[in-house]
């Protein structure tokens, strides 16, 4: 008989132990209004960490991922407030972080740096270029009337699922 190796499991165990000890202590965790917010809240987080894995996997690193997603948002919440078409301003946003990826990606191959330290570098400088950016204050002026479209994606719901969850899945 083949003998069971449990330390491959240790974070799936804790998980269930955790899950079964707040499920007695709250009747309300385990309900399905419950979990899908738990999956919604994680959502964004489980996006980002599908396409670092590969980075991992590929024996990289990129710590400039938040502020990466921090600037194509104040770009897409910029230009959705400015009027553009939804469309297009996804589009800016993509190229933001595509700029961004590339000049991590141009930096680290051409100058033989090491990546943990590139990516430190334009963590640091990409969450000034926000800062700056957005004035340090959220981007709202106009952008109530013109973001439909992008609140129908984080707030809304596919077959009584929430869209981010179904992107999360599909992702």
């Amino acid at each position: 008989m083949k003998k069971i190796n449990f330390s491959k499991f240790q974070s799936i165990i804790g998980l269930v132990i955790f899950s079964i000890i707040v499920s007695l202590i709250n009747d309300r965790f385990m309900t399905g209004s419950n979990i899908l917010n738990i999956l919604r809240q994680t959502s964004i987080n489980s996006i980002i960490a599908a396409g670092m894995t590969f980075v991992i996997i590929t024996g990289g690193i990129d710590l400039s991922v938040g502020s990466t997603l921090a600037i194509s948002g104040a770009i897409v919440a910029t230009l959705i407030a400015a009027g553009f078409n939804p469309f297009i301003a996804i589009i800016g946003a993509l190229l933001t972080g595509a700029f961004v990826g590339l000049l991590n990606g141009v930096i680290i191959a051409k100058g033989k740096l090491q990546p943990f330290i590139v990516t430190l570098a334009t963590m640091t400088i990409f969450r000034g270029v926000t800062l700056v950016f957005t004035d340090g204050k959220p981007v709202s002026a106009g952008y109530e009337k013109n973001a439909e479209f992008l609140s129908s994606i984080g707030n809304g719901y596919l077959l009584g699922i929430p869209i981010p969850i179904i992107i999360m899945i599909v992702d």
